[in-house]
């Protein structure tokens, strides 16, 4: 085999496979995000669930990134605004809307109207960059997208005829834009910067809005430092994984995977949360396995494939 083509090999359409692998990594941390934090809204306030679950992230972070804080501290002080609203959205309002949404409105309607992110990543990237989405990145997004539905809505399209929308179902939109923009402000991160201290300058602009916000939830709505259930231990442990798992590693993740493959070609891949959400519920908490679960997880990997396939490149003509 050729070096050409055996540089080729580990690549996608011209993308490196680890990006691809980072990305679908992603969608399970995200997606084991739905299953441990399943009943933690009940006895967790929302402002302790969105402070520690970033505390948790930055003080695992601290110790891995402080060589790379050192190195970049020159890139930090210069692209500072975009790091601070890459902080604002991704960090802080997204984790609000969300949260909002989870605790306003049925599980249903939060992952329907959330499903709508990749179709926002879509529209922001047509209208806001010059690398406009290809016509099979649309048919990809409603495949995929389709097939997301069908999980949700455990094939029953009696489901989405019968939803009630509440004030929920706003903030569950309004993440999906959000993450969208998060998702686009990304490429302007300051070049060269290292993941690590992408996300730690990210997180620490969320915890400067968010610890105001949890100081408020203790001092004057009488709210728990963590939670309201005795022995307090499960849901703590939970609470540590969502800030180990789908915060940090969940986060470090899509940024770098975004960063190769761009926000256009990455957001599809979300798609893949209720998949994961649903196997590892059938796995772990004993959920029954249905063909819905099958159909739309193969609707899916239909869409992401048609989402992210290139045309292949001309070969390039023998040596003579």
């Amino acid at each position: 085999m050729s070096q050409v083509n055996s540089a080729a090999a580990g690549k996608a359409g011209g993308v490196p496979m680890i990006a691809y692998i980072l990305l679908i990594a992603c969608a399970l941390m995200w997606g084991s995000n739905h299953v441990v934090a399943r009943g933690v809204n009940a006895t967790v306030p929302l402002a302790a669930l969105s402070f520690w679950r970033w505390m948790v992230a930055l003080l695992l972070l601290t110790p891995v990134c402080l060589r790379y804080l050192r190195r970049d501290w020159p890139l930090i002080r210069q692209g500072w605004k975009p790091i601070f609203l890459i902080g604002t959205t991704g960090t802080f309002l997204f984790t609000i809307a969300i949260y909002l949404a989870a605790y306003n409105t049925t599980a249903v309607n939060t992952g329907l109207l959330n499903a709508t992110t990749p179709i926002w990543v879509l529209l922001f990237a047509s209208l806001l960059t010059a690398d406009k989405p290809r016509m099979t990145q649309w048919v990809g997004v409603l495949v995929a997208g389709l097939g997301t539905a069908v999980i949700i809505a455990k094939g029953d399209i009696n489901v989405f005829l019968e939803m009630d929308f509440v004030s929920g179902d706003l903030f569950a939109l309004i993440s999906a834009m959000i993450w969208a923009a998060y998702s686009m402000l990304l490429k302007y991160a300051p070049r060269g910067i290292h993941p690590f201290s992408l996300i730690f300058g990210s997180i620490v602009v969320g915890l400067v809005y968010l610890f105001p916000i949890y100081l408020w939830s203790i001092l004057v709505n009488g709210d728990p430092y963590f939670t309201r259930l005795d022995p307090a231990w499960p849901d703590m442990l939970k609470i540590a994984y969502i800030g180990a798992g789908p915060a940090f590693l969940g986060y470090l993740f899509w940024n770098r995977g975004v960063g190769m493959v761009g926000a256009a070609n990455a957001g599809v891949f979300l798609y893949l949360m209720p998949a994961f959400a649903s196997v590892l519920a059938i796995i772990f908490l004993g959920e029954e396995l249905h063909l819905y679960h099958l159909g739309g997880i193969a609707l899916i990997a239909v869409g992401i494939w048609r989402a992210t396939r290139r045309k292949a490149a001309p070969a390039a003509a023998p040596a003579k």
